[in-house]
């Protein structure tokens, strides 16, 4: 009997934010042991990601690794990726700006890789950045653009909905309430990056650069958003470049997908129905393509209903909060 996307995938993450959970108690004693921070995230990321993640993928049989879309790109579509990074910076900053002048906290999103950075003297520090950046890329990309966007896909759920869901499930794993607006707005630039460029290592470029941006950059613009002589020049200044960048951005994603439409690849793309110019469209005919057009909206509605009223997707989201709320 085969098991639908819209259960199987959200009870596989639920196992990922149980085992996420019970690694924080093994970090702890790892790095209080005397162990190198980094050796301790890329053992806890093993644990938590990978290990867990090529299980699902036996289960599901020979060949399912080629589905995942985890191939190389053309230097043509690096502008795409580079640019999708720079959106997803400068909307970090917008949202984070939104939540301190609202009363959040003023902690960096990556702080929690603040104190063993800071520790790190010379010749250490490049390599742990290295790790901290990367490893969690590598990991939570595999597992979340990879895997999921392809069972979504393979069960007809559609972009929109794979795209949403994946990038809430992925937010969710970090168990924060602030940084979840964050983590859902870079899951859905992963998302759209690895649609127009058909590949999953294009977000993990994209991820891996975010990461980079938190680890070297992010303590300094936070100071400066968060000082309120520069509140005002600050986000006049991320707002511009936001509409600038996303504007380049799209442009990019166009130019791909115009690209790939004629040397016939396949896009991502809804089909519109139109009459030829200067035809008079069959009546019956139009009138069983409109019966086909309700039917694939109905269709479309109940998967909808089905993938976002899963239990297993019901129970990734009251699991998170029973972390968040009910275990601390």
């Amino acid at each position: 009997m085969k098991v639908r996307a819209s259960f199987l995938s959200p009870l596989f993450v639920l196992i990922l934010y149980i085992l996420a959970l019970a690694s924080g108690l093994l970090q702890d004693k790892l790095i209080s042991g005397g162990n190198d921070p980094c050796l301790s995230v890329i053992i806890i990321s093993m644990l938590v990601y990978i290990i867990p993640a090529i299980i699902f993928c036996r289960l599901k049989g020979v060949g399912y690794s080629a589905k995942l879309n985890i191939k190389l790109f053309s230097p043509g579509k690096l502008g795409c990726v580079i640019m999708s990074s720079l959106v997803l910076i400068c909307g970090t900053v917008l949202i984070r700006s939104a939540q301190i002048y609202l009363g959040g906290t003023k902690e960096p999103v990556f702080s929690m890789f603040g104190e063993y950075l800071n520790a790190a003297q010379g010749a250490e520090f490049l390599p742990k950045a290295m790790a901290f950046a990367v490893v969690p890329a590598i990991c939570e990309e595999f597992v979340f653009r990879a895997i999921l966007l392809t069972e979504y896909n393979e069960g007809g759920f559609g972009a929109v909905t794979a795209s949403v869901i994946s990038s809430l499930l992925s937010a969710m794993m970090f168990f924060d309430p602030e940084k979840l607006p964050v983590f859902f707005f870079c899951g859905i630039i992963c998302c759209l990056v690895t649609y127009v460029t058909g590949s999953s290592l294009t977000a993990f470029i994209v991820h891996m650069l975010f990461g980079f941006y938190g680890i070297f950059a992010e303590k300094y613009v936070t100071r400066a958003i968060i000082n309120p002589s520069n509140r005002v020049i600050s986000l006049f200044t991320f707002s511009l470049l936001f509409l600038v960048l996303a504007f380049i951005m799209l442009s990019e994603f166009e130019h791909i997908l115009r690209k790939n439409g004629k040397s016939g690849v396949p896009t991502p793309s809804y089909r519109l129905k139109k009459a030829d110019d200067g035809e008079t469209p069959d009546v019956a005919a139009t009138e069983e393509e409109e019966e086909g057009t309700k039917k694939v909206i109905g269709d479309r509605t109940k998967m909808n209903i089905e993938a976002f009223f899963s239990p297993t997707f019901l129970l990734c989201i009251l699991f998170f909060a029973a972390a968040v709320f009910g275990f601390s």
